[in-house]
């Protein structure tokens, strides 16, 4: 594994890790070094909060936003967000594409002790998959070592265009 600027973690032995990310260990099968992945929350991301007592929808305009960056880096979608409990990958596929989401999702994150971060549990996914590249989109900054990777939201306004060029640039990153 190597440490790239930033904090960011990439494998370049193409063998099995013995050890991941935050501690986690486990074999990795590498044949997917390629694969980009956007860690994506829902709440505050693709369903902005506009009042604190009440959630909103999946917000259209910030689909289109999803869009134009699972595209531009070629990347697939893993489930971070609260949304993905009780819910198969599928559920979440077929959730997204009736809002007009057009990529697609492949996984969703574990679901931590009680009490862990999210970035706990996407660093507990990473040490179980190669990836080429990773972004997180979420409103919330608790990602650890994680959050060079981050592209934080704005809860009220959740993804915005603004967005897309920074997101596809940390997937984009060489070194990986």
């Amino acid at each position: 594994m190597a440490h790239l600027p930033g904090g960011r973690l990439c494998h370049r032995d193409g063998g099995p890790r013995r050890s991941g990310v935050g501690g986690y260990n486990s074999g990795v099968n590498t044949e997917d070094m390629t694969r980009r992945v956007v860690f994506l929350d829902f709440d505050g991301v693709l369903a902005p909060i506009r009042r604190w007592d009440r959630y909103g929808d999946l917000e259209p305009a910030c689909i289109e936003v999803l869009n134009e960056i699972v595209a531009g880096a070629r990347a697939d979608v893993v489930v971070s967000s609260t949304w993905r409990h009780g819910k198969t990958v599928a559920e979440l596929q077929a959730m997204l594409e009736a809002a007009g989401f057009t990529g697609r999702v492949v996984d969703k994150t574990p679901t931590g002790a009680p009490g862990a971060k999210r970035g706990e549990e996407i660093a507990a996914w990473l040490a179980e998959h190669a990836v080429g590249g990773y972004v997180i989109i979420d409103d919330h900054i608790d990602m650890g070592e994680l959050r060079t990777e981050l592209v934080l939201t704005h809860p009220s306004h959740g993804l915005q265009p603004a967005d897309a060029p920074r997101a596809i640039e940390i997937l984009l990153r060489p070194g990986c």
